[in-house]
């Protein structure tokens, strides 16, 4: 009997005990679940970031992810694959992506709708964040090319580039020489990949790549056929800067930057940018501008072209409005006064 009443008595504390710890859930689970929520980590905010592949600005985005794989600050940064620059505007102004990084005169036509992006409408909610390595203006041909300058381009010379922008681009310089499209010349519309195969396979005379110099894809196409860049004269770094982007200015690529090349040679250059939607968040924007400046020197290991992101003049050539998140940023560092 005293057995049984042991079980009893040990079943009714057991049913005290239970009953005690629900109804404390129940008073105090509200508070406690909001004090835990309170003490997790936010959600990181993902961002999206376009670039085209293979070349510098593909190495330098792709290693941005990295670093916001392993950074504190609450985004996440991702991939995206685009033809060019073209594309990453337009993909920007859809919102299937977040970031881009752009060529200031694509940008610029862009913003303001003009040139290839009639048709598109002017994207005033286009906004700077600030600027990446200058992108160098690169036309190319076979080291043993009969064609030595833009003077020597005729009787439809093939010229491979990127559709749209870059092709406005190569006209204003190619005016300048006095030549005519369709008569001393024909546009191939290509990409990174097509141009080395047509320049190995003489299928195309002279492509044109946006880069630093020496070009990730020149470097390829180098294994098996050495190159050598076309030089641009001032008249035609005018045009540029007249028609499509005053930030246009004459850049010198070393001789033997290239196997081919055995001279210095004068080429259009101009500021890349990275771009947002206005209407992105200002503290994510904020932190993505935090993220990319203080991790310089782990970019600069990824590629070395990181080194071109001047903290001092990280708004040269600032085609429209900065995004206010950016803007706070470079004010607080003292890179915006």
């Amino acid at each position: 009997m005293k057995k049984m009443n042991k079980v009893v008595s040990v079943l009714v504390l057991t049913a005290m005990v239970l009953m005690l710890i629900s109804g404390c859930g129940s008073s105090a689970g509200s508070s406690g679940g909001n004090d835990q929520d309170k003490q997790k980590p936010a959600a990181n905010t993902q961002l999206r970031i376009m670039s085209t592949s293979g070349g510098d600005k593909y190495f330098l985005t792709t290693g941005i992810c990295k670093i916001s794989d392993d950074s504190s600050l609450p985004i996440k940064v991702v991939h995206q694959t685009v033809a060019g620059d073209a594309e990453a505007v337009r993909r920007l102004k859809a919102e299937t992506a977040d970031i881009g990084m752009a060529n200031v005169f694509v940008a610029s036509m862009f913003y303001n709708g003009t040139y290839t992006f009639e048709k598109d409408g002017a994207f005033k909610e286009m906004r700077a964040l600030f600027a990446g390595p200058s992108a160098v203006a690169q036309f190319a041909v076979r080291a043993d090319s009969p064609v030595k300058s833009f003077e020597d381009i005729k009787n439809k010379t093939r010229m491979a580039t990127f559709m749209g922008a870059s092709q406005v681009y190569t006209k204003l310089i190619l005016d300048a020489y006095g030549k005519q499209e369709n008569v001393d010349y024909i546009f191939i519309s290509s990409n990174y990949a097509d141009m080395a195969d047509q320049i190995k396979d003489k299928t195309v005379d002279v492509i044109q790549f946006w880069s630093g110099a020496p070009c990730p894809q020149a470097e390829n196409i180098e294994a098996d056929v050495p190159i050598r860049l076309l030089p641009v004269n001032d008249q035609a770094i005018e045009n540029i800067k007249k028609a499509i982007d005053p930030s246009a200015y004459p850049a010198v690529v070393k001789a033997g930057t290239y196997k081919g090349q055995a001279e210095d040679v004068t080429v259009p250059a101009t500021p890349t940018y990275f771009i947002a939607r206005a209407n992105t968040d200002e503290e994510t924007i904020y932190n993505f501008t935090q993220l990319v400046l203080e991790n310089l020197d782990e970019l600069v290991k990824i590629h070395p072209l990181a080194k071109e992101i001047d903290i001092n003049n990280l708004t040269q050539g600032l085609p429209f409005p900065l995004h206010p998140g950016a803007e706070k940023y470079l004010k607080e560092k003292g890179y915006l006064k």
